[in-house]
């Protein structure tokens, strides 16, 4: 990892990425046992897990493609976030401590993990920007 990336607790956007992806498919795991849920819906934030760690993995692995990789990841994260705004409905019927309360629990889970994953690696670009401008005004 070069000194003209941007890193959260030493580690680079890729890096990140496949981490969250991790904690999203371990966290998919972890409710759907604990809540004794058979349904696919309990497993959404490994579905998008899955991919945003392949991508990490492949950004990691080609750093000549991390641009786009990246970029397709940030998309993935905005659909988490936006995902799990669903969760709104609930807070406002009053159901989140009712029977749905593990689905509630996963959609504020993506929604505020996908917000700080979306804050991470934007903060990335521009960071990357200002160098890429600080470069061109120096030559």
């Amino acid at each position: 990892m070069s000194e003209n990336e941007y890193k959260v607790l030493g580690l680079n956007t890729a890096r990140v990425s496949v981490i969250y992806g991790v904690v999203l498919v371990l966290f998919a795991v972890f409710v759907s046992f604990v809540s004794g849920s058979k349904s696919i819906t309990s497993y959404i934030p490994a579905m998008f897990g899955v991919p945003i760690l392949i991508l990490g993995l492949i950004a990691i692995g080609v750093p000549s493609k991390q641009k786009l990789i990246m970029h397709i990841n940030v998309l993935i994260g905005l659909i988490i976030f936006l995902a799990g705004l669903s969760v709104i409905g609930s807070l406002v019927s009053g159901t989140v401590l009712g029977a749905s309360f593990w689905a509630s629990l996963s959609k504020l889970f993506m929604s505020l993990s996908g917000g700080l994953y979306l804050v991470i690696c934007i903060k990335s670009f521009i960071f990357i920007r200002r160098k890429r401008k600080l470069a061109e005004m120096s030559d």
